[in-house]
């Protein structure tokens, strides 16, 4: 009796990665995909009816990005192997994503060998995965940063503070609700700002709006 192969669900916004991605793994022995979504409302559904081994997972995704989803999985116990395939080659973000759960680390342009290598890593070991290319050490040009990578260092507490900034709530307001100081919440505010590049709550308020912030 043959083994089955392992089931690998997708999570991916753009259908010609998809189907790209099907048709690489379609020739790999022992791997089979057997479902793709393109945003976080459809990926539990997907994981409750076809129970895969592997998520190929993409981080910059509407609705809720990638790293949200891999906290989410973790924090609710579900164990599935998740293997990140992204285009964010930073430090920073490899870092998140291994302290969030993930167990392996490839970018979209890697080779289709390094695709196998990094399932069949995920699949079998403990340790965590780089693909070829990710970097480990290199430090980042902070201005190179784009809109995903400002959205992913924001802070559960500057999330917080944003949503009653977009609200029209004033610092004092913010204070008494958050039960903190007015001080803290200055201090958040120009974080938030420096992080953003924005100086003005109406460029927030656009910035939050354009990029599907919360």
């Amino acid at each position: 009796m043959t083994d089955q192969p392992l089931k690998i669900l997708i999570c991916e916004d753009h259908q010609i990665v998809i189907d790209g991605l099907c048709s690489i793994i379609q020739n790999f022995s022992g791997f089979q995909v057997v479902d793709a979504v393109s945003s976080y409302s459809n990926l539990y559904a997907s994981l409750e009816k076809h129970k895969p081994n592997i998520l190929l997972l993409d981080l910059n995704l509407p609705h809720k990005n990638g790293m949200e989803i891999l906290q989410e999985l973790r924090q609710t116990g579900n164990v599935i192997k998740v293997l990140i395939l992204t285009m964010y080659n930073k430090k920073t973000i490899v870092s998140k994503s291994i302290a969030k759960g993930a167990n392996g680390f490839l970018l979209k342009n890697c080779s289709s060998e390094d695709l196998l290598d990094g399932l069949k890593h995920v699949s079998k070991e403990s340790s965590f995965y780089y693909g070829e290319g990710v970097v480990k050490g290199k430090k980042e040009d902070p201005l190179k940063q784009d809109e995903f990578y400002k959205r992913i260092q924001l802070t559960p507490r500057e999330k917080e503070i944003i949503k009653h900034l977009c609200a029209g709530n004033k610092v004092p307001d913010i204070a008494e609700t958050m039960h903190i100081s007015p001080l803290t919440v200055e201090t958040h505010k120009k974080n938030i700002y420096r992080k953003l590049g924005v100086d003005s709550s109406i460029k927030l308020v656009t910035f939050v709006h354009e990029n599907q912030l919360l």
